[in-house]
């Protein structure tokens, strides 16, 4: 067998198979999922990939046509025909009218006289007598046939059955029964037939890491010397070079060379001095949770670093993939910036808003 293994160029899927070829990961069941966009989640791969649903079904069905997954269809999902959301559910309708306003109840119809009606209308004393002809009912399908029915109370219509159909959560809309788009769900496995080929496959190229993907990417290593010199200027940002080199009994030269190393790796960010938000006046503090469109995480998170008042954007790899350190002189400015950045954008959904009651405390120094 042939694999395509330009699939494999994502460093990510390297970590799944490898987990797969392993057995600490079975099959990859679909779970259902209102809240996601899909309906649906693949909880264990969207951990390993450190994607979202939508990415994360993507990755699974490239692996698939590439050859190292099997898919093995095991439930259709109803979308709503009018907005496609996963989010309807079943109702009951009059086939009259279309109210929703229906009562079910007992009824008799008298074969007789045809007349049909609730069953309490029937009851007279400890017998049934027709409320039309007042005739006595003799037995059941022998004169008159007893079932459930449904009235609607909009219409006064009397049915046997009401008519099923779909409500979205989302849009409103009616959804008819057979009328609704069908996605289907699929578990995936590795392919068991060419286990043999894909470990062949994999030999011929570099072995996935145990770590998570990304995580130790850009790590530079440091020396006790750099260690050092970090841990000083943490401590008191202000210290000149010099100052620096006699308290470490090195040369001025050498924590010139050393530091200018640590900016271009981007271990030294900035020199700042920290500045306690609650003391300073903002009071409003807060944590921000969201939930972004993958895709459109990248542009999402560019715009948000690059406001005064966003103080953290962290990325996990949860459902509620972006959390937000914030900070604000009031609560209306508060909702100015969720209604300008996040309220009403269709790639942002706006989970939590976590306010801090007190800080006590904030320590961005990382002691090495």
């Amino acid at each position: 067998m042939k694999f395509e293994g330009s699939v494999l160029e994502d460093r990510r899927t390297w970590l799944l198979i490898k987990e797969l070829l392993s057995g600490e990961l079975g099959k990859l069941e679909p779970v259902l999922d209102p809240s996601s966009p899909l309906g649906f989640r693949y909880l264990a791969a969207e951990g390993l990939l450190e994607a979202g649903p939508r990415e994360t079904v993507e990755i699974l069905q490239r692996l698939e046509a590439a050859g190292f997954l099997e898919a093995t269809l095991v439930d259709l999902l109803l979308l709503c025909s009018s907005c496609h959301s996963p989010q309807i559910n079943p109702r009951f309708r009059c086939p009259n009218c279309s109210g929703g306003r229906l009562l079910r109840q007992e009824t008799i119809e008298h074969f007789t006289c045809g007349y049909v009606g609730p069953r309490k209308e029937f009851v007279k004393n400890t017998d049934l007598h027709c409320p039309k002809c007042d005739k006595s009912l003799k037995g059941q399908q022998q004169d008159f046939l007893q079932r459930s029915s449904v009235k609607c109370l909009d219409c006064e219509g009397l049915r046997a059955e009401p008519r099923l159909v779909y409500s979205c959560s989302r849009c409103q809309e009616i959804t008819e029964i057979g009328q609704a788009p069908e996605v289907p769900l699929y578990s995936f496995s590795l392919n068991q037939e060419h286990r043999g080929d894909i470990i062949h496959y994999l030999g011929y190229h570099p072995k996935p890491e145990a770590e998570r993907p990304g995580r130790r990417k850009h790590r530079t290593s440091l020396d006790s010397t750099d260690r050092r010199i970090l841990n000083l200027l943490q401590a008191d940002s202000r210290l000149s070079f010099r100052a620096v080199a006699r308290r470490l009994k090195i040369g001025d030269a050498t924590v010139r060379e050393r530091v200018a190393r640590l900016q271009d790796c981007d271990i030294i960010h900035s020199f700042t001095t920290l500045v306690n938000p609650e003391k300073a006046g903002m009071d409003v503090i807060g944590l921000i949770h969201l939930e972004v469109n993958p895709k459109a995480l990248p542009v999402v998170v560019d715009e948000l670093k690059s406001m005064e008042n966003v103080k953290a954007v962290m990325e996990t790899g949860e459902r509620l993939n972006l959390i937000l350190f914030v900070t604000f002189p009031t609560r209306k400015a508060l909702n100015a910036f969720l209604d300008k950045y996040i309220r009403g954008r269709d790639t942002i959904r706006l989970d939590a808003i976590t306010l801090v009651l007190s800080v006590h405390k904030l320590d961005l120094i990382i002691r090495l």
